[in-house]
């Protein structure tokens, strides 16, 4: 009979101790506070933060102008807020909900992953540490290792993957997410606030491989340009321009394709100085003027053929008709009479 009681009451205290340790997985501890930090019970007024204390998944975290503060829970997922930051968190801190302000979340490899939410951007992180800045509408996304993935909260699919020493900038009212750019780490983790004045990261060294590293392709992929071979001498590498067509515009019926033009001929002999380019001959290309028709002032009545040689014109004669002169006839010689 002592036996079972016991059995029932190690069966209680195990219930219980694995109901304490999900609930210390949900809680935090105030690690760091950095002048004005306030707490905020759902079901409580507000108070001032102190040190050590917990804060479970219901109490939000409030910073004041030029204050900071560190959350660390049971898993070592760390938390820190910039000034002016309004913070509320569930499923123990990996997901984030930021109104305004800023924050750096280290989420540990293979805890599963976390999530910051603002009123614009989600950003999925995984084994990472990064900080985001969110103000007026603006957000800024910076991976100091691992990856993460900011997607828009009214365009889910339109979303960047950022790598570590990336960082992406969107404006208000964005319906795409911009190119990630490159960023300098040694200069960020030298200047900015949720860095310094507080202890080194259990990721520092994660971080100072990838500033050692060299920088990820960052902006719009370039597609190369490939040569058009003319295959009447040539190579363009520019754009083309617009094709001569021998039909006036609207002449043509509509789906139809413009004539090919016919290669030209070979030129004949050049009177004059050759102006253009030609066989042989260096020089910026030239068109030779067509000469102005020759009008020759010519009397009435007579007809002037272009291109003739110039002649006399003479009136034609016409030719008279010979006269028919009657044949003599020679008497006969009958002798002396």
């Amino acid at each position: 009979m002592k036996l079972k009681i016991l059995s029932s009451a190690l069966a209680v205290l195990l219930v219980a101790s694995h109901a304490l340790a999900a609930e210390a997985k949900k809680e935090a501890r105030v690690t760091q506070i950095i002048r004005d930090v306030k707490l905020l019970p759902a079901d409580a007024s507000a108070r001032a933060a102190v040190v050590n204390d917990r804060v479970a998944d219901d109490t939000g975290v409030r910073t004041g102008g030029e204050s900071r503060s560190e959350l660390t829970f049971a898993d070592f997922t760390i938390t820190r807020l910039g000034a002016n930051t309004i913070f509320s968190f569930n499923r123990a801190g990996r997901n984030a909900q930021v109104d305004s302000g800023s924050i750096l979340l280290r989420v540990p490899k293979d805890s599963g992953g976390g999530r910051i939410k603002t009123s614009a951007v989600t950003v999925a992180v995984t084994g990472t540490t990064v900080i985001l800045e969110s103000a007026r509408g603006r957000n800024k996304l910076y991976v100091l290792e691992g990856g993460a993935r900011v997607s828009l909260v009214k365009y889910p699919k339109q979303f960047q993957d950022v790598r570590a020493a990336q960082m992406v900038d969107v404006p208000p009212g964005a319906t795409t997410v911009p190119v990630p750019v490159n960023i300098d780490l040694n200069d960020l983790m030298s200047k900015h606030p949720l860095i310094t004045g507080f202890p080194p990261l259990p990721s520092r060294d994660l971080i100072a491989a990838a500033a050692r590293q060299p920088p990820p392709p960052s902006g719009p992929s370039i597609v190369p340009i490939i040569p058009v071979i003319n295959v009447l001498g040539g190579v363009n590498v520019g754009p083309r321009g617009p094709s001569r067509n021998p039909n006036p515009p609207g002449q043509q019926p509509p789906g139809s394709h413009p004539p090919a033009q016919p290669s030209p001929g070979p030129r004949g002999p050049v009177v004059g100085p050759v102006t253009g380019q030609g066989p042989g001959v260096v020089g910026p290309s030239k068109t030779t003027p067509t000469p102005p028709p020759v009008i020759l002032r010519q009397a009435p009545g007579q007809t002037r053929v272009p291109g003739t040689t110039n002649t006399q014109n003479s009136p034609k004669t016409s030719a008279t008709p010979s006269r028919r002169v009657p044949k003599k006839t020679t008497p006969p010689n009958n002798g002396p009479r």
